[in-house]
């Protein structure tokens, strides 16, 4: 009889015990790469099988990693799981990563078993669980207590996994598969990891005109004739191919996971470039590279003359990248950046043979693709345009084929399209903003560091944006000038928020989307004519809700709050918007009469639809001079790096610096109420205060306490990446004071290693300086 099989994807946030959790229910511990030993942190995904005899059921286990710099496998374990066991630790309850798959998992509408850890410690506690799910959904889910130390909760959990089978018979059905991972043996090869989404595999079958299923076995080795519909097998092909993880195979073709699925959203944040003089280990290091691309998903590289970008999710996945180099060549890192957008700086046309196309800038990492104006689009239509996308190493690009019937003319049109005009990389702003009290002389380092003072309070408080890279210098300034006695706020941007602005022209508007901490998306529309009168207008409503869909795609529903820039088509665009966000329809008929002034009025969400989100509210925001501001910048180059062209969407740049204002309070008025007070409005904005002052009362390590903050004094007495001036947040010392644990300002938690020579209880001080915290 048939083995029955499900596939369960164990995730959740590093160290909440998902490996652990694995070991207790198949006896065997996943992780097995040298750097998932001697780091603790698993870093691919693995598949473990578990078979119930009794059921004839086979769980295909895959173990993901918890660390956002490896995310991608964890994307990659969603696009073929049946069920989420999502691991939650009794001790930490909800983090960053549990809330992600959380709200994947819901999206694509996977069945979630929610697994409470390590409830055998003291500090364990189920309420809270309980309590953070109630927050975010009304629906109930499936909550098991469990211990991998005490095997408590192991067998109720397998028996709540086995109520999830699906009922697979559709054999006859279009042969679907996702690469899932590589595994080499001896005399065979490079075998590869399928899983099959849909219909039957059969050895010695073609997949497409070229390639055929040589031989194909089960994980354990066994040599199979055929496989079905949600197994996990492994396939040897007749030609050595390299697919990406996450490429998925349809109707004979391999779209990669960097353009369709959870994979294309995953975001590179970082570029590392490594220097290789010897040729010989020049090539050794790309054939390191191109293999460990098998192992992990969501990094890549490029040869740039005679040196490798590295480009990584973050510095721990460098780190696995690094250590993996390093066991067969030396190498020089010679420059590290953090990964902007690249795109093109305008837009254009090419034509090949049968193809013709139109090409657009995009600012954030997606590749959108329309045939005639309209979403739906031809196979070929996503593999020429991936290629060409690819190709050129752009993160953001939109397409419009005019024209086309296979995908190599797509291809090279696009190609030709590109190369009328330059590549750009948009880079970030990171500013910091800071709340100052007890200090009157502060005047000359807000000149010195040009700091851009937000508001100033009639008894000397201060809100200040400092650029990041100037922070450190500011902070040693202030401190030295107010003798240490000033108390600083430090305030994080909320991370859950979106943004949407709006520079509006007569014909021209531009749009930015800032969202959570990523960069900010820009977008424009050039209407054929002026909106001066009816017809024009009712054409312009429909062009810019067409847009308006293709750009904020998923986002609309998520968007918080909406700027407008006070310009000629602010009306126009105001009682659009208030229809497009369906912001109470039976308010829709108020018409906007005054740009300087909205109309005080309560806009309700429609009673008759039932949404889990809020309508966003709406601002006016002064935009005075904006968009001759956003020419200035560009042509200095301060917004946007490698370009000069005054004609380069300067209605996007200013919808980013009306966005910016409103962000400052710098705004009109608002509707639901008077425009409140910036102290308010910046601390409703900005989630989470963390104070710093002078060091007071603090003599030994036992006066160090959780939530303290510590600057590196001395960064040559660790074994860790931290600089020296960088800020950690304190949460307790390892067994023996032989480790610091910490987390970052950006709340990412480290563990700080020391040289082997270093006693920490003598030497603490010449490594850190305490910061203590105010008190409340």
């Amino acid at each position: 009889m048939k083995k029955r099989v499900l596939n369960i994807l164990i995730a959740g946030h590093s160290q909440h015990g998902k490996s652990s959790l694995i070991n207790a229910i198949v006896g065997k511990f996943p992780d097995n790469l040298d750097f998932e030993l001697n780091h603790g942190t698993t870093v691919s995904l693995k598949v473990i099988q578990f078979y119930i005899k009794k059921e004839n059921l086979l769980l295909n286990l895959l173990d993901s990693p918890g660390h956002i710099d490896f995310q991608g496998s964890i994307a990659l374990g969603l696009e073929f799981a049946d069920v989420l066991v999502l691991v939650i630790s009794g001790n930490d309850g909800f983090q960053a990563r549990t809330y992600w798959l959380f709200e994947k998992a819901t999206e694509m509408q996977i069945p979630i078993i929610i697994v409470a850890t390590k409830m055998d410690l003291s500090n364990a506690n189920i309420k809270r669980i309980e309590k953070e799910l109630d927050k975010i959904t009304t629906r109930k889910y499936p909550l098991i207590e469990t211990s991998a130390k005490k095997h408590t909760g192991i067998e109720n959990l397998i028996n709540k996994i086995q109520f999830y089978f699906k009922n697979r018979e559709k054999y006859d059905s279009e042969l679907q598969f996702i690469i899932l991972g590589y595994d080499y043996k001896k005399g065979l090869g490079d075998l590869i990891n399928i899983g099959i989404i849909s219909g039957m595999i059969k050895t010695n079958s073609f997949v497409n005109e070229q390639l055929r299923i040589k031989r194909m076995t089960s994980l354990d080795g066994k040599t199979l004739e055929m496989a079905f519909e949600g197994e996990i097998v492994q396939i040897l092909l007749n030609i050595n191919k390299k697919f990406d993880l996450g490429t998925k195979y349809h109707k004979g073709n391999f779209l990669s996971g960097k353009i369709v699925g959870l994979l294309s959203e995953i975001q590179l944040r970082k570029e590392y470039y490594i220097h290789i003089s010897d040729p010989l280990k020049f090539k050794i290091g790309i054939e390191i590279l191109e293999n460990l691309k098998k192992i992990i998903p969501s990094f890549s590289f490029y040869i740039d003359k005679k040196d490798i970008n590295i480009q990584v999710l973050g510095d721990v996945q460098f780190d696995f990248i690094k250590e993996n180099l390093e066991k067969l060549i030396s190498f020089k890192i010679i420059d590290t950046k953090i990964k902007g957008i690249i795109t093109i700086n305008k837009k254009s046309m090419g034509r090949s043979n049968s193809a013709k196309v139109k090409i657009a800038p995009r600012f954030r990492k997606i590749l959108t693709i329309t045939r005639n104006g309209n979403i739906d689009k031809k196979i070929y239509d996503i593999l020429g345009s991936s290629a060409a996308y690819e190709a050129f190493h752009l993160d953001g690009l939109h397409v419009d084929i005019i024209s086309g019937k296979n995908e190599d003319d797509i291809a090279q049109a696009i190609a030709k399209a590109i190369e009328k005009i330059k590549l750009i990389k948009i880079i970030p702003y990171q500013d910091i903003i800071v709340k100052i009290e007890k200090l009157h002389d502060i005047f000359p380092i807000i000149e010195k560091y040009n700091v851009d003072v937000l508001y100033q309070s009639n008894n000397n408080s201060f809100f200040l944006q400092i650029k990041n890279k100037q922070f450190e210098l500011f902070f040693n300034s202030l401190m030295k000038i107010s003798d240490g006695k000033a108390e600083i706020s430090l305030f994080n941007f909320d991370q859950t928020g979106r943004i949407l602005s709006i520079d509006p022209g007569t014909r021209h508007f531009g749009f930015c989307l800032i969202e959570k901490s990523e960069l900010p998306s820009l977008w424009y529309v050039n209407l054929k004519s002026k909106i001066d009168n009816v017809k024009a207008r009712l054409s312009a409503i429909t062009h810019i809700k067409k847009e308006l869909d293709l750009f904020l795609g998923n986002e609309k529903e998520l968007i918080n709050k909406i700027f407008v820039g006070n310009g000629p088509g602010s009306n126009f665009i105001i009682n659009l918007l208030v229809d497009y966000f369906d912001i109470s329809s039976n308010k829709k008929e108020e018409k906007i009469n005054n740009t300087e002034k909205l109309n005080k009025t309560k806009y309700k969400s429609n009673s008759q639809k039932q949404s889990y989100f809020k309508v966003p509210e709406i601002f006016l925001v002064d935009e005075y001079k904006t968009t001759k501001e956003a020419i200035f910048h560009l042509q200095r180059g301060e917004l946007v790096s490698e370009v000069r062209s005054k004609g380069f969407v300067d209605h996007a740049i200013a919808a980013l610096l009306i966005a910016k204002r409103g962000i400052k309070g710098e705004v009109i008025e608002i509707e639901h109420e008077p425009l409140k007070q910036l102290y308010d409005y910046v601390i409703e904005q900005y989630a989470g205060t963390y104070s710093f002052s002078s060091i007071h009362n603090i003599n030994n390590l036992y006066d160090i306490s959780p939530g303290m903050y510590l600057k590196i004094k001395n960064n040559d007495k660790l074994d860790s990446k931290l600089n020296k001036g960088d800020i950690v947040v304190f949460t307790g010392f390892g067994s023996s004071f032989d480790s610091l644990h910490a987390n970052t300002l950006s709340g990412n938690k480290i563990i700080i290693k020391f040289q082997s020579n270093i006693k920490l209880k003598k030497e603490f001080f010449d490594i850190f300086v305490p910061l203590k915290q105010k008190n409340e």
